[in-house]
C-alpha cells in the first residue's frame, strides 16, 4: 500500500514539474549547469541528496499524517503567505486559491503573473517565510520534504574530508537547513565573493 502511495506521489510530482516545464520553467536546470561546469574543470561530482524512493516513501507516510484541509485551506497561514507573494499581494486576479472577483467570477493567473510569482518566491527571505509556514502547518510533510534531506545532505558534506574545496548546489529551500546542520557539526560560515567570468 505504501509503495503504491509513493508511486502516486511521485507521479503527481512529475506532473507538476511537467506543467512548470510547459510554462517555461526548467526545474533542475541549475543542477545540470553545475554538473556541466564541474565536468569542464575535471571536478569530482558527488550527488548528495537522499535517494528519491526513500523521499517518496517518507512523503507518502507524512501525507497520511497531515491535515490536508488545514494545509490547503484558503485561510491557512501557508496559503496566505503564498498569496501575499503574488503580484498585488494576492488580491483579485492574482490570488493562487479560488479567489473570486467582485462579480463572483473566477479569474485566472496569467503566464506572466505566474512567472513573477515564481521569481518572487525564489528570494531567500520568501522561501524562509513559506518554509516556516509549511513547518508550522504540516511538520511531518516539512520533515519528509526538507528537514530530513537537509540533515542527510549536511551529513554527506561533512564526510567529504578528501576535498580541500567544495561547491554544494541545492534547492534554495535546503540552504538554511544544510547550513544549520553544518554549523552544529562545527563548520564556520565563510563569505567568498562570486567572481563571474
Amino acid at each position: 500500500m505504501l509503495q503504491a502511495g509513493a508511486k502516486l506521489v511521485g507521479e503527481s510530482i512529475k506532473t507538476m514539474y511537467s506543467k512548470l516545464d510547459s510554462e517555461g520553467f526548467k526545474a533542475g536546470e541549475e543542477f545540470v549547469l553545475a554538473i556541466r561546469e564541474g565536468l569542464a574543470i575535471n571536478a569530482a561530482i558527488v550527488l548528495g541528496d537522499r535517494d528519491v524512493e526513500v523521499t517518496l516513501r517518507r512523503l507518502t507516510e507524512a501525507l497520511s499524517k497531515t491535515d490536508l484541509k488545514k494545509l490547503f485551506s484558503s485561510d491557512s497561514d501557508l496559503e496566505q503567505s503564498l498569496n501575499s507573494l503574488m503580484p498585488g499581494g494576492g488580491k483579485g486576479s492574482y490570488a493562487l486559491s479560488d479567489s473570486r472577483s467582485g462579480d463572483g467570477s473566477k479569474e485566472a493567473v496569467s503566464k506572466e503573473q505566474f512567472k513573477e510569482f515564481v521569481e518572487t518566491v525564489k528570494a531567500r527571505e520568501n522561501v524562509r517565510l513559506v518554509m516556516s509556514q509549511l513547518k508550522a502547518t504540516a511538520p511531518e510533510l516539512y520533515d519528509a520534504m526538507v528537514g530530513e534531506r537537509d540533515a542527510y545532505m549536511a551529513r554527506g558534506l561533512a564526510t567529504l574530508d578528501q576535498f580541500s574545496t567544495m561547491v554544494a548546489v541545492m534547492g534554495i529551500a535546503h540552504v538554511d537547513g544544510v547550513e544549520s546542520n553544518l554549523k552544529e557539526r562545527g563548520w564556520v560560515p565563510v563569505s567568498v565573493p562570486c567572481q563571474l567570468k
